[in-house]
């Protein structure tokens, strides 16, 4: 490879790259104003403890910012809600895939019915699995004997919850565990923080891109186009082992490769599926619950590859 084609591969992935920045700003800009409007343990705790818990989980987790997740899995952690609940809101956060997507859908018109499907997809199964697993617990296991002091008080104690300070300021996080202040004055958080965010993702983008750019150059488009159509099944399993990665870097690669008619659908739901932010994060951080955590990511994957494959199927039979 000449150091001229390296220029021009470079330059090009710059423009495909920064005609998109001006679109993620201004979404995480609105992103940052219902963020702030949002935050706090107490409201989320009241709506994610109703008997439509999945429901309204599974629409928390719609918006696309990844502090929800992280506020849920404090709930979880406290014993506020239940694991399906929790499930609905990862099943149904995609992190940073929807405003990349918005992004490019305003380059690129079609990709919006694809936008909604993806959201459909992700947020009816995020619900259903949700329910599920929540009916499951109340019936075989809140009703034993051997039911856990936390689990009790998210189905029967709920009027009774101990308020802890130390709690409270974990779950006033936004997005990036960056601490969310609810003063109406405060307008530069307004700017500051999505203008971060949005350069620390476009910096992803440019840099999958050119990547991407590369391997497009050294193999051959062809090559590569007739190796993920060979292997559409394989796409699934290969999007949620980089899905389960609680980074916002797994989202933006498997959300790229989407609109870069790489990635199939059912590859991009099952990825996105698992990914659930900073969520798992802060999951596995409790070491006194390591294996319960090990678990649910285990459960969360074997879904994710449930509804991937679905897809996936649906997908070769139209």
């Amino acid at each position: 490879m000449t150091f001229d084609l390296f220029l021009q591969l470079l330059w090009h992935s710059f423009l495909d790259t920064i005609k998109v920045f001006p679109v993620i700003l201004i979404i995480y800009i609105l992103i940052e104003f219902i963020e702030s409007k949002s935050a706090g343990r107490d409201k989320l705790k009241n709506l994610l403890s109703k008997k439509g818990a999945p429901f309204f989980g599974g629409v928390i987790g719609v918006i696309p910012q990844c502090g929800f997740s992280v506020i849920a899995t404090k709930l979880y952690q406290s014993g506020y809600i239940l694991l399906g609940t929790l499930l609905a809101v990862y099943f149904a956060t995609s992190d940073e895939a929807i405003p990349i997507l918005f992004s490019n859908a305003v380059e690129n018109p079609s990709l919006w019915v694809n936008l909604l499907i993806l959201i459909a997809i992700k947020l009816s199964y995020a619900i259903l699995i949700g329910f599920i697993v929540n009916a499951i617990i109340k019936k075989f296991y809140l009703n034993k004997s051997t039911t856990s002091v936390s689990e009790n008080k998210v189905v029967n104690d709920h009027d009774h919850d101990h308020e802890h300070e130390e709690d409270k300021e974990l779950l006033d996080e936004g997005c990036c565990h960056h601490h969310v202040e609810n003063k109406p004055e405060n307008f530069g958080k307004f700017l500051i923080h999505p203008l971060l965010h949005s350069l620390k993702i476009i910096a992803y983008i440019f840099v999958i891109n050119l990547v991407f750019s590369f391997i497009f150059e050294l193999i051959g488009e062809d090559k590569i186009s007739n190796f993920l159509t060979a292997n559409i099944y394989l796409q699934p399993l290969l999007s949620a082992v980089v899905g389960v990665i609680p980074n916002c870097a797994s989202s933006v690669i498997i959300t790229q490769l989407y609109a870069g008619n790489i990635l199939s659908l059912g590859a991009t739901v099952c990825g996105l599926t698992i990914n659930s932010g900073l969520g798992v994060a802060v999951l596995i951080k409790d070491r006194k619950n390591i294996k319960k955590s090990l678990l649910i990511i285990a459960l969360m994957f074997v879904l994710s590859l449930v509804i991937g494959y679905l897809v996936t199927f649906i997908e070769v039979l139209i």
